[in-house]
């Protein structure tokens, strides 16, 4: 059944790549001697292609210049990319929000194991200077396929006060008994506030399940199938209103959102801890879903890949260098409120949350500015001690798990049916198991 399974797979997917294989423009450069990457809106990494643009007029020549590829869709963007993979052509970088099978390109060695590049070029990119528990992220049978930028510590924020109201407290506090509690509270309540949210949290549940590097699951055991129900009903027993986004701490009266998810920057978590103090409440930190119940996850907001294909490989680890730069990673960090990999980035955006931060809207008083300015230390503490406890880290960004090709291509339908109601845990289970090992094993 299996084979037949993955042989239907196959060709639904050659029948697309070919019908569509006219169509777009060719992924390579009008220039042959400049590196390329595809784009269908300006990402994080257009940007940072547009700064190393400029960058490289002075520091190189113009042959090191990289030329962005625009495409009207995504979907477009992705058939072309996919037709020329399968050629042995392709951009010669990628970035980790494309949908593209990631998984199935490193077994292809369709992607290029950097590690190699850095011996074969004799060229340092910095990565002592960076996170080792993130960047080893990249890592896969210790190659290093892919090249973490910024990450997100798998958290949320929310108050005591919140999970008083359901008789937990942050130190007690677990995804089944909040289910358990909530399960008996007849009052409305809002997981996340967004039903985004509440997809990304699911999905984020189920990749807890499986190593892709390895290509098994545990989709099979018992905890798997215990704490599915428990996640099931956080979801399905949602009251949220898809048309209001609850801020936790514009409703931290009445507790509308239980769970909220900051951006990851330093700012953005310090001014939210100053607001829900300076109302009077407690702010705390929640981990996500974990396989291990004590454990810290992260994940990667923005990561890069470099085709194994490409003419022009000398140029790619001067991008990757530049990437991974302190003043880069501190910019890009405050622009679009990521946490930088570079340490020394990520030291010197600590240091100036003073000056990013504009509390004069807040401040009226003293005893007012004192209260903010505890706020700001024990918010500091507390987010640091998350990110230097860090165990492990998702290769992909909570906020778009439902993007991903896996997600999106191989099981969106299995869970679509399972939240709907549609089918069974027994089933949701043999289906979603039969799919992952056909996807990353046939």
């Amino acid at each position: 059944m299996k084979n037949k399974i993955a042989i239907i797979l196959t060709l639904q997917f050659i029948i697309t790549v070919f019908a569509f294989s006219g169509c777009g423009e060719s992924t390579a450069s009008s220039n042959s001697s400049k590196l390329t990457y595809c784009a269908y809106y300006e990402d994080a990494i257009c940007d940072i292609i547009k700064r190393y643009n400029k960058y490289c007029t002075k520091h190189y020549d113009e042959s090191y210049q990289i030329e962005i590829v625009e495409f009207e869709s995504q979907e477009e963007m992705k058939l072309k990319m996919s037709t020329e993979i399968m050629a042995g052509e392709g951009p010669d970088i990628f970035s980790l929000s494309q949908k593209l099978p990631f998984e199935k390109l490193t077994d292809s060695k369709t992607i290029a194991d950097v590690n190699e590049l850095i011996s074969e070029f004799s060229y340092d990119i910095g990565i002592d200077n960076c996170d080792s528990k993130i960047m080893d992220a990249g890592v896969i049978d210790g190659k290093r396929y892919f090249i973490p930028l910024f990450y997100s510590p798998d958290v949320f924020i929310t108050t005591e006060e919140t999970l008083n109201k359901y008789n937990l407290t942050s130190s007690e506090f677990s995804f089944k008994a909040l289910s358990e509690k909530l399960s008996k509270n007849k009052k409305e309540y809002s997981l996340f506030g967004s039903a985004d949210d509440n997809i990304a949290f699911f999905y984020s549940f189920l990749d807890q399940y499986i190593d892709f590097n390895s290509g098994n699951t545990e989709f099979n055991s018992d905890k798997f199938s215990e704490d599915l129900d428990s996640i099931y009903s956080l979801i399905k027993n949602d009251t949220t209103d898809e048309n209001v986004y609850y801020f936790l701490y514009d409703n931290i009266i009445n507790g509308a959102s239980i769970l909220y998810k900051e951006m990851p920057a330093f700012s953005s978590i310090v001014r939210t801890y100053s607001y829900l103090k300076y109302l009077g409440s407690t702010p705390v930190f929640v981990n996500n879903y974990n396989m291990d119940d004590d454990s810290i996850s992260a994940s990667i907001d923005v990561g890069i890949a470099v085709n194994d294909n490409c003419k022009n490989k000398e140029k790619l680890l001067p991008f990757i260098k530049y990437c991974l730069s302190c003043d880069v990673q501190k910019n890009m960090s405050e622009e679009r409120m990521y946490l930088p990999v570079n340490s020394d980035a990520m030291e010197k955006c600590i240091d100036s949350i003073d000056e990013v931060i504009d509390f004069e809207d807040l401040i009226v008083s003293d005893k007012e500015k004192a209260i903010v300015e505890t706020t700001e230390s024990a918010a500091i503490r507390d987010y640091k001690y998350i990110i230097n406890n860090i165990t492990k880290c998702n290769l992909y960004s909570f906020n778009y798990l439902s993007d991903t090709y896996f997600n999106s291509s191989v099981i969106s339908d299995i869970v679509d049916k399972y939240l709907n109601g549609d089918i069974s845990n027994e089933k949701f289970i043999r289906q979603l198991t039969a799919a992952t090992e056909i996807y990353l094993k046939e």
